[in-house]
């Protein structure tokens, strides 16, 4: 395998290619596009396969290709946030190192000199897929935040150990032009969204924009590696009661969190929100001191929660303020039902109090 000319297009999934990869004879392959104007930074392709040999079990009858998108702003903005070398040396490098449910990965390589990388993954098809829209339920929301657990605990407090091909959130020139970027596009946000949203909150998101960067600095817990999309879109759930997340480009070293917070305010339906979030919190937290981490009481660990939707929110603002409504329905439709969910949990959790 260490000969195989890295993918540059869907075309190039062919048997020949496939059977170098997985090391078996493929006679036909059965390329189906998947996801298709679904994701800006990638093209995915389910291929099924044909073998010349009788494999059994041993090797998988589908299996999921990934490439990046041949669209320049994307492949710009790809190759800048280091996106898609992310993804693949997760798989190489960090998936290994976890004690919770990852896909499987066969293929992860490509042109390092042009940031360019392609995949090749389990296909998770027998498992359901999240639905943002949607939202949560409430035990699909406990298992998401306990796989957090120990992929949090895995790597926690150890970043001077951490690969150096990661991100850390507070060094990193990357997250230092978030700030910027969040001030040219909040015109665009409140253009687009502020008259569906609560007020106050909207207020308090364009008075903390000055401090976006400082915020993204703070550490009230030790440095982790963690997903920083983990959101119902990129979870797949099996019918055992396993969750296996997805889309790894966003991974960084920063605070764990992040994660939980982003997942609550963006998937968790309002009302139930309100009647879970302390639960789901304490979750993470008493499942992290189960492992063997020190960790703040239950309240102190709430009240950075607070503040850590506060980031959720401007963070949003960020996205969403991106987003072009006209090109996909449905990104319009989650952007809108995100951003309501996140900002209302602003509202119901005071985060006005953290704005000076």
């Amino acid at each position: 395998m260490a000969d195989v000319v890295p993918p540059r297009h869907l075309s190039d999934f062919t048997p020949e290619w496939l059977s170098s990869v997985l090391e078996a004879r493929i006679s036909d392959v059965r390329l189906t596009e998947i996801a298709v104007g679904e994701g800006f930074t990638g093209k995915l392709a389910r291929l099924d396969l044909t073998y010349a040999d009788d494999v059994g079990t041993s090797l998988p009858s589908s299996v999921i290709g990934k490439l990046p998108s041949d669209e320049p702003g994307a492949v710009m903005l790809g190759q800048l946030l280091r996106l898609w070398e992310r993804e693949a040396r997760f798989y190489n490098d960090v998936a290994p190192t976890l004690p919770c449910r990852t896909a499987r990965c066969f293929y992860a390589d490509g042109y390092p000199d042009e940031g360019l990388w392609s995949l090749v993954l389990e296909d998770l098809s027998f498992a359901r897929v999240g639905d943002q829209v949607a939202g949560t339920s409430v035990e699909d929301a406990r298992r998401a935040i306990e796989w957090l657990v120990p992929f949090h605990a895995a790597w926690w407090g150890r970043e001077s150990e951490v690969f150096d091909w990661l991100p850390r959130v507070k060094t990193d020139p990357t997250y230092e032009a978030l700030q910027p970027m969040l001030e040219g596009v909040f015109p665009k946000f409140m253009v687009d969204l502020a008259a569906e949203l609560p007020a106050p909150a909207v207020a308090w998101v364009e008075r903390a924009i000055p401090t976006f960067k400082e915020r993204l600095h703070e550490e009230p817990f030790p440095s982790t590696i963690y997903h920083s999309d983990y959101r119902l879109d990129n979870m797949f759930f099996e019918s055992a009661g396993g969750v296996i997340p997805i889309d790894w480009q966003a991974l960084a070293v920063g605070q764990g969190m992040y994660d939980v917070a982003y997942f609550i305010a963006n998937c968790v339906p309002t009302d139930q929100r309100r009647e879970t979030e302390r639960d789901l919190v304490e979750r993470w937290r008493s499942g992290l001191e189960a492992n063997g981490i020190a960790m703040p009481s239950a309240a102190d660990t709430f009240e950075e929660y607070r503040k850590m939707v506060l980031l959720v929110m401007l963070v949003g603002a960020l996205l969403f303020g991106q987003l072009d409504f006209t090109v996909n329905a449905r990104a319009g439709d989650l952007a809108k039902i995100c951003a309501k969910r996140t900002f209302e949990a602003g509202v119901d959790l005071g985060v006005g109090e953290f704005v000076a």
